[in-house]
């Protein structure tokens, strides 16, 4: 049953969804995709973050800020 509001109330509701869930073949195809993702992502080659352009110059903006970012 919804929230009542009456004249001069403040407060405010939120209408409670359901979450949805997977029952049978979709929640096994759902496990076997999630799981499939997983492992891909797994295999992937590793990389060095401090190499990427974007990281080198968010160094050297707060380098240049004077920001104790890293300690």
């Amino acid at each position: 049953m919804p929230y009542a509001k009456k004249k001069g109330d403040t407060t405010m509701s939120t209408a409670i969804k359901a979450i949805p869930t997977l029952y049978g073949d979709e929640a096994r195809r759902f496990r076997e995709m999630a799981d499939e993702t997983e492992r891909e992502f797994d295999m992937r080659p590793k990389r060095d973050l401090t190499t990427d352009p974007c990281y080198k110059a968010m160094r050297t903006i707060l380098e240049r800020s004077n920001i104790n970012f890293y300690r």
